[in-house]
């Protein structure tokens, strides 16, 4: 007997042969439908993180803790809990902060004390007495949804986030949004065959904003600021110098440094008194990009950059549009129904789906 052999344990020869598999079934899938069977074979559960940090703000708390909440813990979002019905009735985000800040200004601080100390749950209670609250119920989802679920949902309500809920038990399991969907994504970018769509240019795509751009200055008062944010529903805004050149993005989270500073009793102060106590500029860097960059290129900027938007601009630094987070999501959303009309058409010969991965879903 040959003495030069290799011992392979049953548990490892499993997971070999799972992986040639699913590599085997990429490779027997249209590129330019790999994102579609990626996205439509792996579920929410698949992207949940193994550690994470969930807020959970009891309605009885004060608006002012329950934002300070949100700087302390550097998150945009937090679950209410009600404790006398023991169920989650709402979140409470930035834009409830934006909220509140327009209307404490409207009623020329009438209502600044209530901002100090009225409860989240009385915040909630004045909203439906004056009709402005959005009362529809929580949009969710379960862990079981696939990855293509998540991002039409998140499309079609214009949203930024989605509760992922353990349908039994009714627990919080996480929050799942574009970005979290991009990043799990990009941990097999190298492993699938790309589609060519990806080495195309921003100007061969036609993707992003282009018209009726909105753009603030540096004198641009802050209460401006945040009634753009309230009535465009737009999470950014590109900050111009004289001469309409891009110097940097306001965005809404940086608006939580008020709430932070106990800053917000003053929202007539210009931008640029306010910008630079907001980003070190020494540290702060401006993520752009230009219409000859390939789509691959920019999606790795959205993962490594950590950021949501990309300011498009020419050699001059003069602004040409915005490409965000939700673009490229809605990009590859039209490619999908585009690519499933077609295929519908010229299917003819079983309406039954064969699995796209003919092994588990990958492991996270």
């Amino acid at each position: 007997m040959s003495l030069n052999c290799i011992v392979i344990e049953p548990a490892a020869l499993i997971e070999f042969r799972s992986k040639r598999v699913r590599h085997d079934s990429y490779h027997r899938i249209n590129s330019d439908e790999i994102y579609q069977s990626f996205f439509s074979t792996h579920t929410c559960y698949d992207c949940m993180p193994k550690s994470g940090k969930v807020l959970l703000l009891d309605a009885r708390l004060s608006i002012r803790k329950a934002f300070f909440a949100l700087v302390f813990n550097g998150v945009r979002t937090a679950l209410v809990w009600h404790s006398p019905t023991s169920s989650t009735i709402g979140v409470i985000t930035i834009s409830d902060f934006i909220n509140m800040l327009i209307t404490a200004y409207d009623t020329k601080w009438n209502s600044v004390d209530a901002l100090e100390t009225s409860s989240i749950l009385e915040w909630k209670q004045d909203l439906l007495k004056q009709k402005t609250a959005d009362n529809r119920n929580i949009v969710q989802l379960p862990p079981e949804a696939n990855l293509y679920t998540a991002i039409f949902t998140l499309l079609e309500h214009n949203i930024h986030r989605i509760p992922v809920i353990d349908p039994l038990s009714h627990n919080f399991l996480f929050l799942i949004t574009h970005k979290r969907i991009l990043k799990f994504l990009y941990l097999y970018i190298y492993d699938l065959p790309q589609p060519h769509f990806i080495h195309q240019t921003l100007e061969e795509l036609k993707i992003g904003t282009y018209e009726n751009l909105v753009m603030i200055d540096l004198q641009t008062k802050l209460i401006e600021v945040l009634r753009t944010f309230q009535t465009l529903r737009i999470s950014a805004l590109p900050v111009v110098d004289s001469e309409k050149r891009v110097r940097d993005v306001y965005s809404k989270f940086d608006i939580m440094h008020l709430a932070a500073t106990s800053t917000y009793a003053n929202l007539d102060i210009p931008l640029c008194d306010i910008l630079d106590l907001v980003h070190d500029h020494n540290t702060h860097q401006l993520v752009t990009c230009k219409m000859t960059d390939q789509l691959f290129e920019l999606m790795d900027r959205f993962v490594t950059r950590e950021v949501h938007r990309l300011i498009i601009v020419n050699e001059n630094k003069h602004i040409i549009g915005i490409f965000s987070m939700s673009d490229l999501m809605r990009f590859l959303v039209s490619k999908f129904e585009n690519l499933s009309r077609t295929n519908s058409n010229t299917s003819t010969t079983s309406n039954t789906m064969v699995p796209v991965f003919e092994s588990e879903p990958m492991d996270t």
